[in-house]
């Protein structure tokens, strides 16, 4: 399976999103690869705390741009359980490479008017990929969420905003929302600073943890139904 977390706006929280989510994979027994094609090459953060503390890798990890990054995909598909691609913060040729070698792309936006802007033009550049690789799955999850619960109208507004777009550009098959967030919280960083996975980073009941692991169960079911039919 091969997972790429795009979006062509920074500070969506593309790195943290994809760095959790490959050790989480690989903590459920995945061989997992997390390819980093953004040039600032922010993964390797992870992996390198990582080794200076000790600890054994969870995962592979490479940074791969430009145009041979296809070729690199296309090599070790067959190598790996899965793969994570992060890309970077803008409409490049590294994101539709990303994009075209996948079986789901997940879309992390945020609630405000400009990133619901970009989230519109993310789902223009999904519906034009698709045509070349008719079998791409694309998940929107609303990442970064304040857990102010007076905003809580204000992402009702945003997933209803989604599905409308859905129907507009006729993707109703083709797109999902996850209905589980991400919300803001500082475990989410401070996790892949310290090259620590969330299970190892947090205590069991931190909020953190438990809002992941409820994106991680829906993907794994979402992934499941929408691949293997």
């Amino acid at each position: 399976m091969i997972i790429s977390i795009i979006n062509e706006k920074g500070g969506s929280g593309k790195t943290t999103l994809a760095v959790n989510l490959a050790a989480r994979l690989a903590e459920d027994g995945d061989n997992t690869l997390l390819i980093d094609a953004d040039p600032q090459r922010s993964t390797e953060v992870f992996s390198d705390m990582r080794s200076q503390s000790g600890l054994i890798p969870l995962f592979s990890n490479v940074s791969k741009t430009g145009i041979s990054l296809g070729d690199e995909i296309k090599r070790m598909r067959n190598n790996f359980d899965s793969i994570i691609i992060d890309t970077g913060g803008r409409d490049s040729k590294e994101m539709r490479k990303a994009i075209l070698s996948s079986d789901i792309i997940i879309i992390p936006t945020i609630p405000s008017q400009y990133d619901v802007n970009v989230l519109d033009h993310m789902l223009d550049i999904y519906s034009e990929v698709k045509d070349l690789n008719p079998n791409l799955i694309a998940l929107v999850l609303v990442n970064r969420v304040s857990p102010n619960p007076f905003l809580v109208k204000e992402l009702e507004n945003l997933k209803d905003y989604i599905k409308d777009a859905k129907n507009e550009k006729q993707l109703t098959n083709n797109v999902e929302i996850f209905t589980s967030v991400i919300y803001e919280r500082q475990a989410y960083r401070k996790a892949v600073i310290d090259g620590k996975s969330l299970k190892e980073f947090c205590k069991e009941d931190d909020k953190a943890l438990t809002d992941f692991e409820e994106f991680y169960q829906e993907l794994l079911k979402l992934a499941e139904i929408k691949l293997k039919g």
